[in-house]
């Protein structure tokens, strides 16, 4: 059994309720518990609901989003302490900092495997938007709002490997900072080079993180290219296959260092008949066979 749990954070960054926080409902639907036949802890009492960017840090409702990144972290530490293997169910990216900060509380110098259609690595300044799902793997990194560097502490450039991002930052006229300035042991590998190889790249980045104390994936869904999942808030054109993501994530599945992971990033209210939930539970189900 690659988990033996769920639970669900109900979030999304933009402080408007556009959809993201329907993802974990949307997969329950779709069959999700009965396709991985684990228990469902349910959803924890998280919201982001502030849609004003703060005018120091330039971060939409930072209140909202450091509160609920410390109900993750202070949720999700007992269960990694017990040994329990979860799955997050997102929301959006923001979830990320609690939960490694989960991890770092309970001693565990985990690593990271960042599989994402954006490096989400803009700080407030530079974000077009201002979410903090934009910007929470710079939070890792200790660039960004103090009050959510100082949750998630400081991820080791030697202990996370990014599979999957795109250039439209620069497209949209503000670039994020490439995490490799200030963090140049990191592999990022791009759409083309990953379509090429998904299941290589994959082995490759658990070897890489082999040296950690276990590690955690996340999977942002956006990833995928539009035209295989239009049901998205930031679609890239460039990105991958179900069938590509699916021969990444089986050796990541299988591998016994993985210590749990995170899914985030389908928006319920641009998938009306729940095609792409279903499609998304499928994935999840075969991965983990």
């Amino acid at each position: 059994m690659t988990f033996d749990l769920m639970l669900g954070v109900p979030i999304d960054s933009s402080g408007a309720f556009v959809g993201c926080e329907r993802l974990p409902a949307a997969l329950r639907a779709a069959g999700l518990v009965e396709a991985l036949g684990i228990p469902d802890l349910g959803n924890l009492q998280v919201t982001i609901a502030d849609p004003v960017r703060d005018p120091e840090h330039g971060v939409l409702g930072l209140r909202d989003a450091a509160n609920a990144c410390q109900v993750v972290r202070r949720e999700l530490a007992p269960l990694l302490a017990d040994g329990r293997r979860p799955l997050v169910l997102g929301g959006c990216c923001t979830l990320l900092i609690g939960v490694m900060a989960a991890l770092r509380d309970n001693g565990t110098d985990a690593g990271l495997l960042f599989v994402d259609g954006h490096l989400d690595c803009y700080d407030g300044a530079s974000s077009p938007y201002g979410e903090a799902a934009d910007m929470e793997f710079a939070i890792l990194l200790c660039v960004g709002a103090p009050a959510l560097t100082e949750i998630a502490g400081m991820l080791s450039d030697r202990r996370v490997v990014a599979l999957g991002n795109t250039d439209e930052e620069e497209a949209a006229g503000n670039r994020s900072p490439d995490p490799r300035t200030f963090a140049p042991a990191m592999p990022i590998v791009d759409f083309a080079e990953l379509a090429r190889d998904p299941e290589g790249h994959a082995r490759r980045a658990v070897e890489h993180l082999r040296d950690a104390d276990g590690f955690w994936l996340h999977l942002d869904l956006d990833v995928l290219s539009k035209a295989e999942l239009p049901a998205v808030d930031y679609a890239a054109d460039d990105g991958i296959t179900w069938d590509e993501l699916l021969a990444l994530l089986r050796p990541v599945l299988a591998d016994p260092a993985l210590l749990g992971a995170d899914v985030t990033i389908l928006n319920p209210t641009m998938d009306p008949d729940g095609r792409y939930a279903a499609r998304a539970v499928e994935l999840l189900r075969d991965a983990s066979a």
